[in-house]
């Protein structure tokens, strides 16, 4: 049977209920995936790859129902919730967080494609890892509904002004880069105050506290800056 191509963003219409917030008690049910296989090179000499696994629940049936009918900011909640970005990072095998609103490309990237009905490849409320900008495919002849959100590892090189196409215009692009930054550190001190007792000197914490601090630093300087001059300085 011919393979057919699956729209990633399709959505079954639903005027009649309004779009749901994100409640991740209800509508969050992570399982591991029953097999994984990393892809990554082991001598770090190339970008992590993200690891050949089988589809893995991310959402419970109430999620499921939610997320059929949901708005961006559902997704959004969805992307950034810190048990999603932790599956995430442990099947790419580096800090992921999610792309910022306008991101077109970024190298690294990885999208986690989410099923929202049991007529694809795989069970709704399942989703699987694939390099970004791939077409997914099915064979089969029934209509399925998969939603796609796009990741980053921490360390991506993305500016402000790379957001701005596909924000609208550059303030939407500052807002959007402010908060992936801000979103960022507030990761990197999770992370630190997790581990603080193990860090093995003064001059260790000290680096590993200013890592942290200067997304936020970055972040701060971009919303406070009058001109657009200084936002050569934080486009990394």
């Amino acid at each position: 049977m011919d393979a057919m191509i699956i729209p990633l963003n399709a959505r079954r219409p639903n005027p009649a209920n309004a779009a749901p917030s994100f409640d991740p008690a209800r509508h969050l049910a992570i399982e591991p995936p029953a097999w994984t296989v990393s892809l990554s090179d082991t001598s770090g000499d190339t970008l992590p790859s993200p690891a050949l696994a089988a589809p893995f629940r991310l959402l419970s049936a109430a999620g499921i129902a939610a997320a059929e009918r949901a708005s961006p900011n559902f997704l959004a909640d969805l992307a950034r919730h810190p048990t999603v970005i932790d599956a995430v990072s442990a099947l790419t095998g580096t800090c992921m967080v999610p792309a910022p609103t306008g991101t077109q490309a970024a190298a690294g990237a990885v999208d986690l494609i989410l099923s929202l009905s049991d007529k694809g490849a795989w069970a709704a409320g399942f989703a699987m890892l694939q390099h970004s900008g791939i077409v997914l495919r099915q064979t089969g002849t029934g209509s399925a509904v998969y939603t796609k959100l796009t990741f980053l590892p921490e360390d991506a090189v993305i500016g402000i002004h790379d957001l701005e196409d596909g924000a609208g215009d550059l303030e939407h692009a500052r807002i959007a880069w402010v908060r992936h930054k801000t979103l960022i550190s507030h990761r990197k001190l999770g992370r630190l105050l997790e581990n603080f007792d193990s860090c093995r000197d003064r001059q260790t914490l000290v680096h590993e506290l200013w890592d942290a601090v200067s997304d936020a630093e970055h972040a701060i300087e971009a919303m406070s800056s009058e001109t657009e001059g200084l936002d050569i300085f934080y486009e990394t």
